[in-house]
């Protein structure tokens, strides 16, 4: 019996590069009893994720990442048993995708404008059957360009938050993305809240509504997980965590299953959402 959980992980549904059903059957593999599909702005990889959960004997949540952007900066909120079909949260999330297109557009301009131009019909094919274009997908194109030798290079010198080819995401307050969560059925949870440096805005977010925070996590340090255990225990959040996996061999992001979040995680989020 498997006593580890992954809750944070992204298949070709969003940036990532396994299907659903294969980061399900690599879960089983690799003996994880749990794993919640958080895509980018899209529930599609979904029931695929689901049907394998049950053919293989793993417990799959349906999950989502929505990516807010707002005076905060880049943050992002976990969604756990998030109902595919409610139409508000369906509406708002094809408005996000959207929008993406346009903002990889507009980085896709500004590369060219520094002598690295790439191709549109490229990203695309990056993309493939994804419902969500993403940064990775410019990333990769880059690396295939020999622009850059890997996707963590294309980050650190081109399109992270603070990068010179960076454009901003629809603008969404971390409150907004919540609400759609909730509304949905979910529950809402930080996602990395150390490595994204926006653990101070916790305490608001607890009055409008936050479950938990991403406490388990490959770029968080011991002494960032202590710190957000306290602040869990001081305003009664659950604790979550998960590898926030892409792809097999991947330094931008942890491997499934690399980080020890412990089964019972997924008892004490139950527990939550059954209390809402």
């Amino acid at each position: 019996m498997s006593f580890r959980a992954d809750l944070h992980t992204h298949s070709t549904a969003s940036d990532g590069t396994l299907r659903p059903s294969e980061v399900v059957h690599l879960a089983r593999q690799l003996g994880i009893g749990a794993l919640a599909l958080t895509d980018h702005d899209t529930t599609e990889g979904v029931p695929e994720a689901l049907q394998a959960g049950r053919e293989v004997g793993v417990e799959v949540i349906a999950g989502i990442e929505i990516n807010s952007e707002g005076k905060h900066g880049d943050a992002h909120i976990l969604g756990y048993w998030v109902d595919p079909s409610e139409p508000q949260l369906q509406e708002q999330l094809l408005a996000i995708r959207d929008a993406r297109v346009g903002r990889a557009r507009g980085m896709l301009k500004k590369l060219a404008a520094m002598g690295m131009p790439l191709e549109w019909e490229r990203i695309m094919a990056m993309a493939g059957d994804a419902a969500s274009i993403a940064r990775p997908h410019i990333a990769r194109a880059m690396v295939e360009a020999g622009y850059v030798a890997t996707t963590q290079e294309a980050f650190d010198k081109y399109i992270s938050n603070d990068g010179p080819a960076y454009v901003n995401r629809l603008r969404m307050t971390m409150s907004e993305a919540m609400g759609y969560i909730h509304d949905a059925g979910g529950l809402a949870v930080m996602a990395h809240p150390a490595e994204s440096k926006l653990a101070h805005l916790i305490p608001q977010l607890v009055e409008a509504g936050l479950d938990g925070i991403e406490v388990y996590y490959p770029k968080h340090t011991p002494e960032q997980q202590a710190e957000l255990l306290d602040i869990a225990a001081k305003y009664h959040l659950v604790t979550t965590g998960g590898s926030d996996f892409h792809t097999l061999d991947d330094p931008s992001h942890g491997q499934l299953g690399c980080v020890d979040v412990p089964l019972d995680v997924v008892e004490r989020l139950w527990s939550r959402r059954m209390t809402r």
